[in-house]
C-alpha cells in the first residue's frame, strides 16, 4: 500500500511538473547580426560617409603613386641620355617619394580601419537597441545570436524585423 501511494504521489507530481512546463512556454527569437549589418540601410550611409571623409587622402596617395611611376619611367626612358649624377638624383627622389608613400599609406589604412571600427560600433549599438525594443514589444523571453547556434526554425528568425526597424532610424 505504501508503494502504491508513493507511485500515485510520484505520478501526480510528474503530471503537475509537465503541466507547469507546458503553461510556461517561452517565446524565443533568433537574430543573424551579419545579415542585419549587410542589409541595413545604415551600411550604405557609413560607406559613403567614410569615402567622402578619406577621399582627399586617397587622391593624394594616388597622385604620389603617379609621380613615382613618372620618375621611374623617366629613368627607364632617358636613363642612357642622362648623366650618372642626374640618374642618381632621380633615384633618390624616387626613394624619398616611395618612403613618403609607404608612410602615408600606412597612416591612411590605420585611420580608415579605426574609423570603420568606430562607425561599426555605433551601428551595433543601434542594432542592440532595436533588438531590445523588438524583444520588449514582442514579449520575447530570449533572443539568440543565430550565428552561434547550430539550428533554429526559420520561423524564429527576427532579423527582417530588425532590418525594417533600423530602416526607420
Amino acid at each position: 500500500m505504501k508503494t502504491f501511494f508513493k507511485v500515485i504521489t510520484l505520478a501526480t507530481a510528474m503530471g503537475t511538473i509537465s503541466a507547469a512546463n507546458a503553461a510556461d512556454v517561452q517565446k524565443i527569437g533568433v537574430v543573424f547580426p551579419s545579415k542585419v549589418m549587410q542589409e541595413s540601410p545604415q551600411r550604405e550611409r557609413i560607406i559613403k560617409k567614410l569615402e567622402s571623409e578619406f577621399k582627399g587622402r586617397y587622391e593624394k596617395l594616388q597622385s604620389l603613386e603617379k609621380e613615382i611611376k613618372k620618375l621611374q619611367t623617366k629613368i627607364k626612358k632617358d636613363g642612357e641620355l642622362l648623366g650618372k649624377s642626374e640618374v642618381t638624383g632621380l633615384q633618390r627622389q624616387i626613394e624619398v617619394k616611395v618612403s613618403e608613400y609607404k608612410l602615408s599609406r600606412k597612416a591612411f589604412e590605420e585611420d580608415q580601419r579605426r574609423r570603420q571600427s568606430e562607425e561599426q560600433q555605433k551601428s551595433l549599438a543601434v542594432v542592440r537597441d532595436v533588438i531590445n525594443t523588438i524583444a520588449q514589444e514582442g514579449q520575447y523571453d530570449l533572443i539568440l545570436n543565430g550565428e552561434q547556434i547550430v539550428f533554429s526554425k526559420p520561423g524564429l528568425d527576427i532579423s527582417d524585423k530588425v532590418i525594417q526597424e533600423i530602416s526607420t532610424k
